[in-house]
């Protein structure tokens, strides 16, 4: 099999925010099974959130919906955040492009305000799209990426972390750029 590199990297990337938001997601469960068991010492039986929290565990549809990979929260979650980062690249240029509208046009005209914004991130989504989403491909590599050790985990980890901080340094940088402009 082929690799395409920019593929592979993207659901690399998507895996891995995948896999944070799977381990926040947990770690909120026993936050919230913790306070449960409190209140449950407070004014009823200990025994009541022991059936309810193993009842829980063992549920296949609840761990389906909080953690499945085709349909889970986490899944959903971790696409919008994988949109959101990689979209933060794209949007350095939309407001490059709105620091460069507003310095040479003295007329606001909203639809050419929002063609600037939507059209550079939406045209550069595509190619993230293809790559992650189309025919949900991602599943196809979650399956792959399950079979690599910590060491390679480790290693995705730290880069979709440069990714996430990179695409949050790239709006900034934006919005810098586009003051700039403004002010020359």
């Amino acid at each position: 099999m082929k690799v395409n590199r920019f593929e592979y990297f993207l659901n690399a990337v998507h895996y891995c925010i995948y896999k944070e938001e799977v381990w926040s997601n947990r770690l909120l469960e026993k936050i919230v099974w913790k306070c449960f068991l409190v209140v449950s010492k407070l004014f009823s039986k200990e025994s009541y959130y022991f059936k309810r929290r193993n009842k829980f565990r063992k549920d296949s549809n609840y761990q389906d919906y909080m953690y499945g990979q085709k349909a889970g929260q986490s899944i959903g979650l971790a696409h919008h955040l994988f949109g959101s980062f990689y979209s933060g690249y794209s949007g350095f240029f939309s407001l490059t492009l709105l620091g460069i509208y507003f310095k040479s046009c003295r007329e606001f005209n909203y639809l050419f305000f929002w063609l600037l914004i939507a059209l550079p991130i939406g045209l550069g989504y595509i190619p993230a799209y293809k790559a992650v989403f189309s025919n949900d491909r991602y599943l196809k590599y979650f399956k792959q990426f399950e079979k690599e050790d910590n060491l390679w985990l480790k290693k995705w980890k730290r880069i979709m972390m440069v990714f996430c901080v990179g695409s949050i340094v790239a709006i900034i940088l934006g919005i810098f750029v586009a003051w700039v402009i403004l002010l020359l």
